[in-house]
């Protein structure tokens, strides 16, 4: 068991919150069901969970912290977006570089030149690594695969993850990108998660008009 961090936009992904609707995993899908008949973003997430077996589910208390990405599909470095993927840091450090990375890219395409503030949430899970194949460079399954590390393209990484999850891994513990010295999971199976803490520390994100500055803890909210 590792703890493990991940920081995001807002962690009450509202159709994820349904999950703690039910007492068993594979009623979701009728709640979800039920949602779509008014709602086309339920529609998707319906294709979406149908691809996570029922005993891969994560039901814990704030499982629809831990399912979101599983609702929600879009590429990432080891999906195509076919598929979901949890993604957490070994620090909240680590976690906080990789998602500035991520907002500065955004705002950078959306010609944000302003200073500002990003809100984002800081989470802590923790989670069982027992079947996360360790590809860091020098680890016990180094592949030796420079495409995996790309910055900008993730071909490579994704062609990976498809295999991995096929082959019924849980997931993977790699060096991370954007953090020397920082390593990351990419999670394919939610059950993975053995537990969520109860708080979410809000940070702000300091934009300076061309790259995410710096951050700062404003307070921690319970969950």
């Amino acid at each position: 068991m590792v703890d493990v961090h991940r920081v995001v936009a807002d962690p009450q992904y509202p159709l994820a919150a349904l999950i703690d609707l039910v007492a068993e995993p594979e009623d979701f899908e009728e709640l979800l069901a039920l949602r779509a008949i008014t709602d086309p973003v339920a529609a998707d997430a319906v294709g979406a969970i149908s691809l996570v077996a029922p005993q891969d589910r994560y039901t814990g208390r704030r499982a629809s912290i831990v399912m979101a990405p599983f609702l929600r599909l879009g590429p990432s470095r080891f999906s195509p977006g076919t598929y979901g993927v949890l993604y957490t840091a070994d620090t909240l450090l680590v976690a906080i570089r990789e998602s500035s990375y991520h907002a500065g890219r955004y705002l950078n395409a959306t010609h944000a030149t302003t200073p500002t503030k990003v809100p984002r949430y800081a989470l802590e899970f923790t989670l069982d690594d027992r079947d996360h194949m360790d590809i860091r460079r020098g680890g016990a399954h180094d592949v030796h695969d420079p495409p995996l590390y790309d910055p900008i393209t993730y071909a490579g990484a994704q062609a990976l993850g498809a295999r991995l999850r096929a082959d019924g891994r849980h997931g993977i513990w790699y060096d991370s990108v954007r953090a020397h010295g920082g390593t990351c999971y990419a999670t394919f199976r939610p059950s993975s998660v053995d537990n969520v803490s109860g708080a979410a520390v809000e940070l702000e994100l300091e934009w300076d008009g061309s790259a995410i500055s710096g951050y700062r803890e404003i307070t921690t909210h319970r969950l």
